[in-house]
């Protein structure tokens, strides 16, 4: 894989604006994409008053007003993706688009923080001690306040044509994820292909979202792809070694939990500390046990694992 110089010229005058984030990873990227009337932005940022104020200097930079951006596109729900939205649509009076499955897991994580609940149960499922399960949810309460309710204006599908690009829906780090994929093969990737780090799989309830990642990455790896803009990071290239790479990472990562099982029966909290056995943070570990979890739903799908009545895991591999 290649890193691209992210001043490169491109075909589309795709701009990249980073902006920064009070977590490890530092920054999340923004993407102004022309169109007829004005711009696209992919993206906005986190809820914060530093990345707001980075988006309103790098929108200057670039000499594009809050009236040029017609359209916002959300690549999927996350909070250092659409935390800004409100603020955004308020000041460029711009139309929203998701995808419909990001929607409706807004909605359902919108009503599960205000009735001062886990949306999905999964920390009980996991048999995460219940002093850890506090830690996590605290850990978690800013986090949360990025979650708001929004009205779109255009619920995707995935191949609709948004000007230059097609929509490109790619589920696995959530469910109703999505890409711009370019005629001259620019791939605005949003967090589904990350240079240095492979995105999070978060198990969900009745979905196999590892199993959906995989489908993405080898349907992504179809395409012609010349050019890769990540939402963290640089540009850069490469797009079917990245996937066969990732690929064969989750399978590495399911054989390490089906030789843990065969040992004896375990939950995924027990797994957690097996798979990462340097101590987690609070808001480190609900990131493992949401990950544990959907590679034993991804598991339990081949048959090489069951679920037993008490929340244990148990292989059913040879």
């Amino acid at each position: 894989m290649t890193e691209i110089d992210h001043q490169r010229e491109n075909r589309h005058g795709i701009r990249r604006l980073d902006l920064p984030l009070p977590w490890e990873l530092g920054q999340v990227n923004a993407y102004l994409v022309p169109v007829d009337d004005g711009w696209t932005l992919v993206d906005c940022g986190m809820t914060t008053p530093e990345c707001l104020s980075a988006l309103e200097t790098q929108l200057a930079r670039e000499r594009v007003a809050w009236g040029d951006i017609k359209l916002l596109l959300l690549t999927h729900m996350h909070p250092d993706h659409m935390g800004l939205a409100p603020k955004v649509l308020e000041l460029s009076g711009a139309k929203l688009a998701m995808h419909r499955r990001e929607f409706a897991l807004l909605e359902e994580t919108v009503e599960a923080i205000e009735q001062r609940r886990e949306p999905d149960g999964a920390l009980d499922l996991a048999r995460t001690p219940a002093e850890l399960q506090t830690k996590v949810i605290a850990a978690f309460t800013d986090v949360r306040r990025s979650f708001v309710r929004l009205k779109p204006d255009l619920l995707l599908e995935g191949g609709e044509r948004l000007g230059a690009a097609q929509v490109v829906w790619t589920p696995g780090h959530s469910p109703g994820h999505v890409c711009l994929h370019f005629d001259d093969g620019s791939l605005l990737t949003g967090d589904h292909l990350l240079e240095n780090i492979t995105p999070n799989i978060s198990w969900m309830p009745e979905e196999d979202a590892l199993g959906d990642f995989i489908a993405s990455l080898e349907r992504v790896a179809a395409l012609e792809c010349g050019t890769l803009y990540p939402s963290h990071g640089l540009p850069f290239s490469g797009h079917r070694e990245w996937a066969a790479q990732t690929i064969a990472h989750h399978h590495e990562r399911c054989d390490e939990i089906i030789t843990a099982l065969r040992i004896h029966p375990r939950t995924a909290h027990e797994l957690v500390g097996i798979l990462w056995p340097r101590r987690l943070s609070s808001f480190h570990y609900r990131f493992a046990v949401y990950e544990v979890l959907a590679h034993l739903e991804y598991l339990r799908g081949l048959s090489r694992t069951v679920l037993e009545p008490n929340s244990t895991w148990t292989s059913t591999a040879d």
